[in-house]
């Protein structure tokens, strides 16, 4: 069961990391128009994590910004919500849900340096630009590009209340309204120490490195989607 737990977690994470932006339209106000931002109804993207290599993601809802994505997993369709703009990408996962307290995960006008910071409690989720490139350099596919990386450092013994299998994994509908199983997948102390997240301003997510606490890696990379072209 928690195998099969924290597979279901690595899903929905790559759900969270594929929805960003699509491009800069305007520096001043962000757009959540789904016609100008990755956030249109539709869109898909398919990755590869541990034991799922083709693991598909679509968006099915955008109401101003606030996207819903499902993904298939052992025969239910599991449910993410996230806020998209044409500049970035916020999540809902450490305000457990309440989309009042976004936490911006990337904005691709910021610059090396850059961090961003949520409080809950006595302890601060900390996520910094650590790398913005300047020549196409990363692998994705059959060709290299540019990415704008992003650390996120989790303080030890967090509880993350939005989380699947100790991974946090967004704000998540369980099928059927099913409360007893929605319960038992909330309240779990953070096994995550640091995520290295890659974005690229044109295709979303492209890999993140996630370090748990025991110090083992996983490797989450996107393989295919239908967002943009080069």
């Amino acid at each position: 069961m928690k195998q099969k737990k924290e597979l279901l977690s690595f899903l929905l994470l790559m759900i969270m990391l594929g929805l960003s932006s699509c491009d800069w339209l305007n520096p001043n106000k962000e757009i959540t128009d789904p016609s100008k931002t990755m956030g249109k109804v539709g869109n898909y993207w398919t990755a590869t994590v541990p034991d799922a290599p083709d693991a598909k993601i679509t968006i099915n809802s955008n109401s101003n910004g606030n996207v819903i994505a499902t993904i298939p997993y052992n025969g239910v369709n599991y449910e993410v919500e996230g806020k998209i703009t044409d500049n970035g990408f916020s999540d809902y996962v450490y305000s457990n849900g309440d989309k009042s307290k976004p936490y911006t995960l990337v904005k691709f006008d910021a610059n090396v340096g850059d961090k961003w910071e949520y409080k809950i409690g006595n302890q601060t989720v900390t996520r910094e630009v650590v790398k913005k490139s300047t020549t196409d350099d990363t692998s994705y596919g059959f060709w290299l590009v540019k990415t704008i990386d992003v650390l996120e450092t989790v303080p030890a013994g967090l509880m993350i209340n939005g989380a699947v299998g100790q991974l946090k994994s967004g704000t998540i509908f369980m099928p059927d309204n099913n409360v007893s199983q929605t319960k038992s997948m909330y309240g779990n102390v953070s096994q995550v120490k640091t995520i290295l997240w890659k974005f690229n301003h044109k295709f979303g997510f492209i890999a993140a490195e996630i370090t748990k606490t025991d110090n083992t890696k996983v490797i989450v990379s996107q393989i295919d989607t239908n967002v943009a072209t080069l």
